[in-house]
């Protein structure tokens, strides 16, 4: 049985807003067009998903189903996580890496703490702060999950709050398949339908 046949009455956190619905994939002509306008190479096992799984759904900012509210349609809400232009900040290097201290996270955030920062230098030391992320649904409150597009750890899911407040959580998994299927499993498993918080993908 599947996580729609298990979780019939919607009760895994945001699934009572996408209903498991996710819309048909996108062809390929509209990925490369993306990849094109913002000059990056969207990471294989999410590229996959978008070609030959689905693109966004109707649930909350038409999202498809996914974790908590869902997997945003490509290309929408590129700034869920920095303000300006997309073309600059997703093809910035990924500054984010998992097991990150909170030493190694203050000291990459303490300019944004600085006396007197103009609005544009904090805007433009935050777009460095999340550069090279596609932010991929929403967690609800200011937390979103994205998806890292350049660096070392490539393909990864990263679990962020949008104010810089909170240090990032790295998802378990490789790339983004093994995040969606891992939701998938313990929805089966019914560990989410059991977790009251059902706060997946912040442990192992």
């Amino acid at each position: 049985m599947g996580a729609k046949q298990i979780d019939k009455d919607c009760l895994v956190f945001g699934a009572s807003a996408h209903k498991y619905q996710i819309h048909p994939p996108a062809p390929i002509s509209q990925i490369k067009a993306f990849e094109s306008t913002y000059r990056i190479s969207l990471p294989e096992c999410y590229r996959a998903f978008v070609l030959h799984i689905g693109n966004g759904g109707t649930s909350y900012q038409n999202s498809g189903a996914g974790p908590y509210y869902g997997i945003y349609t490509l290309g929408d809400h590129l700034d869920a996580l920095v303000y300006g232009d997309p073309k600059i900040f997703l093809k910035n290097d990924c500054r984010l890496y998992p097991n990150m201290t909170d030493a190694q996270w203050k000291n990459l955030t303490k300019i944004l703490d600085e006396d007197g920062l103009s609005d544009k230098v904090y805007y433009e030391e935050f777009a460095k702060i999340f550069g090279g992320i596609l932010p991929l649904g929403s967690q609800g409150c200011t937390y979103v999950h994205g998806l890292l597009l350049n660096g070392p750890h490539k393909g990864k899911v990263v679990n962020l709050e949008m104010a810089a407040e909170s240090k990032p959580k790295f998802a378990p998994g490789n790339n983004f398949l093994d995040w969606y299927e891992r939701w998938l499993d313990e929805i089966i498993s019914g560990k989410l339908i059991k977790r009251s918080s059902s706060w997946f993908g912040y442990s192992k």
